[in-house]
């Protein structure tokens, strides 16, 4: 669970303002303007609120709540700046695996895999495909990239931990594997700018787990409505407009969570 981070989200007198904004000087039309950006994240964090009190059980108005505070799902994508880049760099490099073999893989991305274990090699791949640092969305990037590349370590376990059988990875666990990433860094960035309402409203540590899980099933279930269609394994990861690719990705997914029934 991810209760132990204190970014609180977007605070609400600062982010969403304009440089050198002053709310002692607001009046009138000011007034009324300020508070306009400000509406959306405080019923996004009001519909948390009440889904994890048990006031209301509907995830759909917790998630369209959030997309509109993040500007519609056409913000919500274009912003998304790590999740795109990330994608991007992790289905090349499975792409590359599929297409060249996970040691020349390795090679070409000066990973030395040499008396490695398998552990220690995922990890660096981790720190490869979402390189340390101090933004909150990289860290979010790398959180969804350890889910995903997660789902290959089982894979290497089921396959009696021969690195080596990722170098059959098929279409449908290429394909899983990527949308785990995407639907991951969606929950993750939500946790991240409104986690505190799991903190805060939570009666105890197993139902902040319990709310937890059901938003990300959610998330799971209704964006993969857009990824199952997605044929990840046979795109070109090198085209120029790749980061556009993955952007309207992004876009397509948001939208399902805007537009809840």
């Amino acid at each position: 669970m991810g209760t132990s981070s204190i970014y609180r989200g977007p605070i609400d007198n600062n982010p969403l303002l304009p440089e050198g904004f002053d709310s002692n000087e607001l009046n009138g039309d000011q007034e009324q303007q300020g508070k306009e950006p400000l509406a959306p994240w405080k019923a996004a964090k009001n519909s948390m609120s009440q889904y994890i009190n048990e006031s209301h059980s509907n995830r759909g108005r917790v998630l369209r709540s959030y997309t509109k505070a993040l500007g519609g799902a056409s913000n919500a994508a274009s912003t998304a700046r790590s999740g795109i880049k990330s994608a991007v760099n992790l289905g090349r490099f499975l792409s590359s695996v599929s297409s060249e073999g996970l040691e020349n893989t390795l090679q070409r991305i000066s990973v030395n895999f040499k008396g490695k274990g398998v552990e220690e090699l995922f990890s660096t791949l981790v720190n490869v495909l979402v390189p340390e640092s101090n933004l909150k969305e990289d860290a979010i990037a790398r959180k969804a990239s350890i889910d995903a590349l997660s789902q290959l370590y089982e894979f290497v376990e089921q396959n009696d931990m021969d690195i080596k059988a990722l170098d059959s990875l098929n279409q449908e666990f290429f394909d899983t594997v990527m949308a785990t990433f995407i639907s991951s860094f969606i929950f993750e960035r939500l946790l991240n700018d409104l986690e505190s309402r799991f903190e805060q409203y939570a009666s105890d540590t197993n139902l902040a787990i319990e709310k937890e899980s059901e938003v990300k099933e959610y998330i799971i279930q209704h964006t993969d409505v857009k990824l199952q269609d997605i044929d990840f394994k046979n795109i070109d990861y090198n085209q120029s407009s790749i980061e556009d690719v993955f952007e309207g990705i992004y876009k397509e997914c948001y939208e399902v969570l805007e537009d809840y029934l």
